[in-house]
């Protein structure tokens, strides 16, 4: 085990034994090569199923980044404006009053799109 995994691997236990998290898992890849593959815990409570590094997990803004960097590269390259309404690129997205919310407002998370309702659970989100 290299220092990085035992590290990662020590890391993810601790949360784990601490309550923070029930189950996690890490990948990291460097240039191409995974050098960690750690995982801790249980993926499902009811039957005690542990996490392997196959198992699924549903991921909260991860695309965000790759979004961010391709709306400024076509901004670079004049495709759009970042004051251009986002209704005039996806025009249902104006629905309930956010007619007016620009690429501007998207990219600073100021867009007026609420967050997810409280007690939303896992079985909520994937129905």
């Amino acid at each position: 085990m290299t220092d990085v995994q035992q590290e990662v691997q020590e890391a993810i236990d601790r949360l784990v034994a601490s309550g923070a998290e029930r189950g996690l898992q890490v990948a990291v890849y460097r240039h191409g090569e995974q050098v960690v593959d750690a995982v801790a815990g249980i993926a499902d409570p009811a039957t005690g199923r542990p996490v392997t590094s196959d198992t699924p997990f549903f991921s909260y803004s991860i695309g965000k980044g790759v979004a961010a960097t391709v709306v400024h590269v076509l901004a670079e390259r004049g495709v759009l404006d970042y004051d251009t309404r986002i209704v005039e690129l996806w025009p249902e997205f104006g629905a309930n009053g956010k007619e007016r919310a620009t690429v501007r407002h998207a990219l600073s998370q100021s867009a007026g799109v609420p967050g997810l309702p409280p007690g939303l659970t896992v079985e909520d989100l994937c129905d």
